[in-house]
């Protein structure tokens, strides 16, 4: 049987009887392989075959007649007359060749046949006399002897198209012939027969001899010539004679393979019909479709070839399907595998206990093993890929292979065609054996198709599972022939050799995988599993870099364990504890890790290589999980769920395992005795020790999972980590046990795998305790508190799954609270994880004789114990400001929540009316805050579960806080009066209500830019307290005030900027025996005056008449009820007083004022010195907004009803409510209606019937204290130097007495005009010199439209001072 390499290549037979193929082997091995042929089938789409390898064999031996002397000039020329083989392309003659003499007997399966696709005869004649006496005949008898029939006699069957082939004359003309050939020559087109000579004249006669005459004859002769030195011409028709004899060979290669094909299609779907047939066999309908595939793999056709072995495969699980239905005869397959057999019953001969061995039966019906059956078990499944470890195709044709063999050898062929078409090397190129070591890649990487690769080790998987299961079924069958059916067999024979069976597949399993591996290896992987190795890889469990490898062992370095990848760690055993615990660098770094390479298949072939790996850890726990040794089972029994002391149980190894019964000892007793000749040496390496098992174990687990994450599968890589952390718990190695935890805890909790975060919480925090890590183990401790109380809250099974029962909660609790005592920093945990059903009463409630309020919180303690809260606080945020302000609300003492609903009152002596929301709660136990955030949406809670927002509070449900209508009240206003020309003030006035103040602090904070508050100008206006300290900013302190007082702060302020409001702050703090209260008050004081005052002067010789023009500065009317100007000692004054009614001036309608004003004193020029101050005079008004009268009524009379009624204790709420009501209502022509009116028409108040008995509430008559204003505008008497004063007197208008005049329309009149001047009005404080003249110009103005005026309109006269 060939080696199944040589199907990769097209074989070429030669016949050399000349012996020039030595010399013309280097310039022929460089036209090969063939490049760029297309195949076009009539059955098939056209096929490219990028390259096609040729294999040259030589012919068997040359013709007899053939005499060598006198041309042996080539040999000569290399110095290589006995040199005609070339090893590394030369090979034997095959004996169904037919080549030499008597033609060898064909095999009747033509699947089994591997035939040349081309003879080719070298002929190497340089004169015409020489080819005509000797080299013609030898030509005519090699086409008689290798030609077929069709070619050369008239009987032809169609079997020979298995076989077909064509044939090539090459007439080689050497250097030393010093002839050259010429193009027409080279190409068969030559232009006159007679005048050629030599070796082109060979070539002719050739083709005139056996090219045929026929048109569409197929030329099958090419001359090619050998050069030396560099002419033009000689290399010219050389290359030229080169490319005509690549030309001719990819043609009639094509044509042989068309032909083969085509009668191999026939045959196949011949045989294929004939299925169903009584005697029809799968075997040699395999070996013939075989056939074919080989075909195309020998020409490059690797996914036909692929197609082909698919087919077969289905065909043969078909069978095999058939087969255990018994509806096909089972003599198609053996029921055992003969080096299976011969391995396991060699292993029990020689391990095998005496008790075992006295009682053994079944001798005559195991296989006896020949002397070959003791192999090396390392090397049963390392040479999975190696189709030619065994003659399969003979044991397929000759029915004695088994369905093992029969799989493994259709699962090599398709894994190397997939190998081939990745561009993969080759593991067994057939020089080498299964056991020298297979270097790592032969090919770059960015060469090979990773996607193809990865297809291989995805194939490798499913099939090893499966191949698994039919070789265990193997080596029953090897056992005892009937060792399926238990009725004839003894129960506990069979469970002896449970034992052997299972390591001998896991071997087989390990090695195969181990194949795959280095089969599939790739640099740019390796390139990234480098840094995540180096990572994940304890720093003493590292190999040096130089001793990285990628390959198989070879049997001098075994033992040591193997992998494909590189990092692997040292089988060495690590020191129990290390001084320096190795960092492990968490998987959230390694999925940060940018790729390293945009290669096409990286990640897809990375993942599978991760489950060829996993499937050899899987392989050595299933071992470990039945090993004598207690610590190695303990390990591989590891699992998440059962590392909890006390489920571990420490086993002596110096006792015996205890056993129920005798079928169970023999086995124990046998898998020890026979574990390490079973297993080989690799793996009874792993098995020796618990260090070197662990640290397999270990390295398996980490590169399966880099390669995870290389591989894109980033939470299959995570919770691969379970493995890794169970081991380092089982050692105590706790530090990397705990890292690994962690972040086991965290992707369970991010992909709501709850039952398995808990187990490893609880594995994290026993790691934390054992390292003294008290802050994180009391962060740890409330998570798992608060998992265990979601799962009893939401899980309606968690009573049957819980990992932590109701004590173990009561523990940690108490562990958690008491250990938080020693921390630095509170530790904060969210407060819907351990408590729910909170409720908080929006609903605010007073003392009795006290300030303050006080709100009632109801929760339910859903932990397992009960827990003492030192403090309790609730937080409220007011609402619908600009700078919102907090209340926190807190227990008087301490409160202990039992488990189950708890009522807590939390009490507060912050007064600050406004409405709020819920912001936080938080319940402090030692040095433990459950907290809630309502601003924060919960993110921890199990999903599913409502919000504990909807629990508390809703956003949307107000808290409104206000105060008893026997506390405190603080009010802000302007002050009353308000002088124009001195600073302005503000009033801040406290209301004691029921509070006997000891002491007290008012502070003051502008919430306005540019205001300033002066408060150590502040003064007591009112009140019988006293200012104690008014020296700090923005505060002044006060003695006590007796209850049922008020007291009024005066304070002055100014402003840097043009504002229409001023925008203030105060807090009253003051204490009331022993216990300190804080009133907060915000409020909002226009500072824009509502009126305005205009005023215009008017001289007369001796008077001055001044005009007040006083109007609203807004749309508000107003109630004038008094206004005033005061003589002083240098004028009279004289102003109409206003009558006993307030006067109510409207937006349109202002008020007008007419003073009079002269000098009190004579106008001598001694009296006109006045001092400054007699000049001035001041305009007092006092007012009324109309606004706040009407609310002052309203509050006035919603006060005298609420006095009367249930609801007295809601006053202070009601009215201050139904103020900002109103204000914000009424408009500006409601205003005006009332003032016109002077009565106010209130709205419904529902079911209270307030209106019914207060519909109209009249303004009072006079201004009411509460809102009287005052307002004093100072103004300053002008200093005129000169007054002249003009009269026109009209001369020819006469009137009765106390008559008008009366003038017709159109009449002329006639008018006197009569100027003054005088200096009564001007002081001596000017300097004007008597007796000086003045130069007094005049014009007289009237409306053109009404007047025309006539004469000396404009003049001017001169005036002397006196």
């Amino acid at each position: 049987m060939e080696h199944s390499k040589s199907s990769r290549k097209v074989t070429v037979e030669y016949t050399d009887p000349s012996g020039i193929y030595a010399i013309i082997s280097e310039d022929l091995q460089t036209h090969f392989p063939l490049r760029n042929l297309y195949w076009n089938s009539a059955t098939r789409p056209l096929r490219s075959i990028p390259s096609l390898h040729i294999e040259l064999v030589q012919a068997a031996s040359p013709p007899a007649s053939f005499d060598p002397s006198g041309h042996n000039k080539s040999v000569a020329l290399n110095g290589a007359a006995g040199n005609t083989d070339d090893p590394d392309t030369l090979r034997g003659s095959r004996s169904e060749s037919g080549v030499g003499g008597k033609k060898g007997r064909r095999h009747q399966i033509p699947g089994l046949r591997q035939t040349p696709y081309l003879k080719i005869f070298f002929l190497g004649c340089s004169d015409v006399e020489s080819y005509k006496t000797t080299y013609r005949k030898q030509i005519r008898e090699w086409i008689k002897q290798n030609t077929p029939p069709a070619q050369n006699t008239a009987s032809f069957s169609t079997q020979e198209f298995h076989d077909a082939f064509e044939w090539l004359i090459v007439h080689v003309v050497l250097p030393d012939d010093g002839r050259s050939i010429s193009r027409a020559s080279a190409t068969g087109k030559s232009e006159s027969r007679n005048g050629l000579a030599g070796s082109a004249a060979v070539t002719e006669k050739v083709r005139a001899d056996f090219n045929g005459s026929s048109k569409t004859a197929v030329d099958r002769v090419a001359l090619v010539q050998i050069t030396r030195g560099s002419q033009t011409s000689q290399t010219q028709a050389s290359s030229e004679g080169w490319e005509d004899f690549v030309s001719k060979t990819k043609s009639l290669i094509l044509s042989s393979f068309d032909l083969r094909v085509t009668q191999y299609e026939e045959d196949i779907k011949e045989k294929d019909a004939q299925r169903n047939i009584p005697g029809w066999n799968f075997n040699t309908f395999f070996v013939l479709k075989e056939g074919l595939a080989r075909g195309f793999e020998s020409v490059g056709l690797v996914e036909d070839a692929l197609t082909g072995y698919r087919e077969l495969a289905l065909g043969l699980n078909s069978i095999i399907e058939k087969k255990n239905g018994k509806e096909q005869h089972e003599e198609q397959f053996k029921d055992f595998t003969d080096d299976l057999s011969a391995i396991l019953k060699s292993a029990l001969q020689s391990e095998k206990p005496q008790n075992v061995r006295e009682r053994e039966t079944i001798t005559a019906n195991t296989v006896t093993p020949d002397g070959q059956a003791k192999r090396d078990l390392d090397m049963l499944g390392a040479n999975v890929l190696d189709a030619d470890r065994k003659p399969f195709r003979d044991l397929i044709l000759a029915n004695e292979i088994s369905v093992f063999d029969f799989q493994c050898y259709l699962f090599a062929r398709e894994a190397t065609l997939l190998l081939r078409l990745a561009n993969a090397s080759d593991p067994f190129d057939g020089s080498k054996k299964a056991s020298v070591k297979v270097a790592s890649t032969s090919a770059p990487s960015d060469s090979q198709d990773l996607l193809l690769l990865a297809e291989v080790c995805r194939r490798s998987v499913e099939f090893f599972s499966a191949a698994g299961r039919l070789m265990r079924d193997d080596l029953r069958s090897s056992v005892h022939p009937l060792a399926k059916s238990h009725t004839t067999t003894s129960p506990t024979l069979l469970s002896i050799f449970e034992g052997p069976i299972e390591d001998m597949v896991a071997s087989w399993t390990y090695a195969a995988c181990q194949c795959i591996l280095d089969a599939t290896n790739v640099r740019s992987i390796q390139a990234q599993l480098e840094p995540l190795l180096r990572n994940l890889t304890p720093t003493e469990d590292l190999y040096d870099n130089s001793n990285t490898s990628t390959s198989l062992p070879s049997r001098e370095e075994l033992p040591r364990r193997t992998s494909s990848l590189p990092l692997r760690a040292q089988l060495s055993p690590r020191p129990s504890s290390p001084v320096n615990v190795p960092a492990v660098t968490s998987l959230n770094a390694a999925r940060l890790l940018p790729p390293t390479s945009s290669q096409a298949g990286t990640q897809e072939l990375a993942a599978q290589q991760a489950e060829l790996v996993l499937l050899k850890r899987r392989v050595i726990a299933s071992l470990g999980r039945r090993s004598n040794n207690a610590r190695i089972k303990r390990i591989a029994l590891a699992g998440p769920l059962s590392l909890t002391e006390s489920e571990m149980e420490e086993i002596s190894l110096d006792k015996p395992l205890p056993s129920s019964n005798r079928t169970e000892r023999l086995q124990e007793t046998h898998h020890g005795d026979a574990v390490n000749s079973i297993h080989g040496k690799t793996l009874s390496h792993i098995l020796r020790s618990k260090s070197t098992y662990d640290d397999a174990y270990k390295d398996f687990t980490i590169v399966a999972l880099a390669l995870n994450v290389v591989g894109g599968r980033r939470r299959f890589a995570e919770s691969l980590t379970v493995d890794l952390a169970a081991i380092r718990y089982l050692v105590h190695d706790y530090s990397i046990a705990a890292s690994y935890f962690y972040q086991l805890a965290f992707f369970y909790h991010n992909n709501d795998w709850t039952r398995l975060e808990l187990p490893m919480l609880d594995l994290y925090a026993k790691c934390l305790k054992h390292l003294d890590k008290r802050q994180d183990f009391c962060r740890t401790g409330l998570q798992i508190l608060a998992r265990s109380t979601s799962r009893q809250l939401f899980d309606t099974h968690a009573e049957s799954n819980h990992h932590l029962s109701s004590n173990d909660i009561r523990h940690y609790l108490h562990d958690v609270i008491s250990i938080s005592w020693s921390l630095e920093q509170p530790l904060s945990t969210p407060l819907h994880l351990h408590f729910d059903s909170v409720y908080v009463d929006p609903y605010i409630q007073h003392f009795d004789e006290q300030d303050g309020f006080q709100l009632s919180l109801k929760l339910r303690n859903a932990m397992s114990a009960a827990i003492e809260a030192q403090e309790i606080r609730v937080k409220l945020l007011s609402i619908n400001d600009e700078q919102p302000y907090d209340i926190w609300l807190v227990t008087k003492g301490s409160e202990l929540l039992q488990t189950g609903i708890s009522n807590v009152k939390l009490q507060s002596t912050v007064m600050c009316p406004a409405w709020y929301k819920l912001e936080k709660i938080e319940i402090q136990s030692a040095n433990v805050v459950f907290t809630h955030d309502a601003t924060v949406p919960t993110e921890d809670a199990p999903r599913g579960s409502p919000s504990i927002s909807e629990g508390v509070l809703s956003e949307s449900t107000p808290i409104l806080v206000w105060p008893d209508e026997k506390a405190l009240e603080a009010q802000l206003s302007l002050s009353k009066s308000i002088h124009l020309g001195k600073p302005r003030s503000i009033e801040i006035s406290v209301l004691s209500g029921r509070n006997q103040i000891s002491h007290g602090k008012v502070t003051v904070r502008a919430c306005s830019a540019g205001l300033r508050l002066h408060t150590a100008e502040a003064d007591l206006i009112n009140g019988a307290c006293q200012i104690l300290e008014k020296s700090q900013a923005g505060s002044l302190n006060f003695s006590g005030i007796d209850s049922r007082t008020k007291t009024t702060f005066q304070m002055p302020y100014d402003i840097e900027s043009d504002l229409s409001e001023i925008k203030i702050k105060v807090v009253i703090t003051y204490t009331v025996e022993g216990q300190e209260y804080h009133y907060h008050y915000a409020g909002e004081l226009p500072v824009r005056l509502p009126l305005s005052v205009n005023v215009q002067d008017s001289f007369q010789e001796q008077s001055l008449f001044s005009q007040f023009k006083i109007a609203t500065a807004s749309s508000i009317p107003l109630r004038i009820s008094e206004y005033t100007m005061h003589s002083t000692s240098a004028f009279n004054v004289t102003l109409r007083a206003l009558g006993s009614n307030p006067l109510t001036i409207f937006a349109r309608q202002p008020l007008s004022l007419v003073a009079k004003v002269r000098h009190s004193r004579s106008t001598t020029a001694k009296a006109r010195t006045w001092p400054s101050a007699d000049r001035n005079l001041m305009l007092r008004i006092r007012y009324a907004c109309l606004d706040h009268e009407v609310i002052n009524a309203v509050e006035d009379a919603l006060s005298k009803a609420l006095a009367e009624s249930e609801f007295t204790e809601l006053s202070r709420l009601l009215v201050t409510t139904l103020s900002k009501t109103l204000r914000s209502k009424l408009t500006f022509r409601d205003y005006e209606t009332i003032g016109l009116l002077g009565e106010f028409q209130l709205s419904s108040f529902g079911h209270h019937m307030w209106r019914s008995d207060n519909s109209s509430i009249c303004l009072p008559q006079e201004v009411d204290s509460r809102s009287a204003l005052e307002l004093l505008v100072p103004f300053e008497i002008p200093e005129m130097p000169i007054v002249v004063t003009g009269r026109l007197n009209l001369l020819n208008c006469h009137g009765g007495a106390g008559e008008g005049i009366f003038a017709a329309i159109d009449q002329l009149l006639l008018a006197e005009l009569s100027l003054s001047y005088s200096r009564y009005w001007a002081t001596t404080t000017e300097v004007v010199p008597d007796g000086d003249l003045l130069t007094i110009t005049y014009e007289v103005q009237a409306s053109p439209e009404a007047w025309l005026i006539g004469g000396q309109c404009r003049g001017h006269f001169h005036a002397k001072v006196t």
